[in-house]
This record gives C-alpha cells, structure tokens and sequence, in this order.
C-alpha cells in the first residue's frame, strides 16, 4: 500500500472515529447536522480560499498569509497558522538533517525529513517514542507541529510531565547551532499547561497566538492571555497556540 492510499485510510478512520464519538456523546441528530454543515463547507472552499486570499497574520516582523488546505480542514483550525509558520521557519534557510515529530508536514508538501510518529502507521514513518528518541543521530532542524501535548496523555499510564520530558529528549536530538521549532495548543493538556506557566516548558523565542474570529483569524497575545483560552471553546479546536523556537542568535 502506497503512501497515499494510507493516508486516505488515516484521514477516513479519523473522520469515522469522530462520527462515532458525536453519536454517542450528542446524538444523531446533531451529528446529522454536523455532517451537512461540513459537506457545504468542503462545497464552498474555492471561493472562501479566494475570499481569504488576502488575510494575513503578524509573526517574526511579516505578514504571513493563511495555510489553508482540504486535508486536515485547516480552515476551520489551528493549523492554518501553525503550518504557515512551520514553512515560515524552513523558507530560505538549509534544513541539513531535518526530523520532524509527529507526522504533520508530510501531507501539506513538505517532504526530505526524517518522521517518527509513535502511532500513524504510514510508509515512511518511524513508529517510535519521542521521548525515548536517545542521541545516536542528531540534527540540524527538528520540528514538532501540535504533537507534543499528546506525549504520555494517551496512554494507559498517563504522565503529566510527558510534554516536557519529549521536549528534552529533542533538545538532546539537536546538533550545535541546530534550529528547533515547536507548536502546542494551549488548554488540551493541563500538566503542559502548568508546565508553561511555571517556565519549565520555555524556548529562547516563544509567542502566543489566540483565535479572535469564527472566520479563523489569529492574533498574537500575551502568554497570561493565552492561559486563560480554553480547548475547543468558544471555537473548534485550540482557541491559543503557543509557539516555540530555539536557534542560534543571528
């Protein structure tokens, strides 16, 4: 099976669970409801794409235009800032030894790193622990886009501190002078959360970014008011991203 047959498995059984999940937790009815809202959104995506054209976001002294994608439904998420970042960070700049964690970039064009992702089985990905990543190969970028918060929260024995303890093990992954860039959202993880706030979960660049708009507009704020943001209200998904860079000063 090639790689894009399984990620059109990937991306049906997400969309499956996901039903599977409203039924049960709202009804058929609303998940009905649901269903016709998205379909007419995928209908109408051309000309929202075209109407968006011109949106911008502020981040590192630019104005960065929205990622807006059919996979993944970015327009109506976080990542339609997070992935015009991530290729803000790569642009114009040697990659040399690339890892990404979490199996995110791939499906957007992104492509040449080396991927672990502990539990997307997909051609090309490295099925493994972050955090037991150990020092045999370093790199020169590493970059994580909203997987971090999962680490050790999925799992049967859960650890608060699992978010920290694999962003050290990518601290120990990054070769001398290497760049790092990581993305999480704030409210879906309360020990990351506690982790931030007290500095222990911090980077030599950080920024903070709320949703402002049903249309998805981001703004940058204060990490005081990205603390206060809750997961998945009042809008789908992360409501605040905090992201993260380590690099060398220019």
């Amino acid at each position: 099976m090639g790689r894009r047959s399984d990620e059109l498995r990937i991306e049906v059984g997400r969309v499956v669970n996901r039903i599977g999940r409203m039924v049960r937790s709202a009804g058929v009815a609303p998940t009905v409801r649901f269903l016709a809202g998205l379909a007419a959104e995928y209908l109408a995506y051309p000309r929202m794409r075209k109407r968006r054209s011109l949106a911008r976001f502020s981040f590192d002294g630019e104005e960065l235009p929205y990622a807006y994608h059919l996979y993944s439904q970015t327009w109506r998420n976080e990542r339609c800032l997070e992935l015009a970042i991530a290729k803000h960070f790569l642009k114009d700049r040697p990659t040399g030894r690339m890892l990404e964690v979490g199996n995110v970039l791939g499906h957007f064009g992104v492509r040449g790193q080396d991927v672990i992702d502990k539990y997307e089985r997909i051609q090309g990905v490295i099925n493994r622990d972050v955090v037991d990543l150990g020092i045999e190969q370093h790199y020169d970028t590493i970059l994580s886009i909203s997987t971090l918060e999962h680490v050790r929260l999925d799992e049967v024995q859960q650890d608060p501190r699992g978010p920290l303890l694999a962003l050290n093990s990518l601290r120990r992954a990054l070769r001398g002078g290497g760049r790092l860039l990581v993305t999480v959202p704030i409210g879906y993880n309360k020990g990351l959360d506690e982790d931030i706030r007290s500095g222990r979960f911090a980077f030599c660049r950080q920024s903070y970014f709320t949703r402002i708009s049903k249309e998805n507009d981001w703004v940058e704020v204060t990490e005081v008011e990205a603390l206060a943001c809750s997961y998945g209200w009042p809008y789908e998904a992360a409501n605040a991203v905090l992201v993260g860079i380590d690099e060398p000063e220019v």
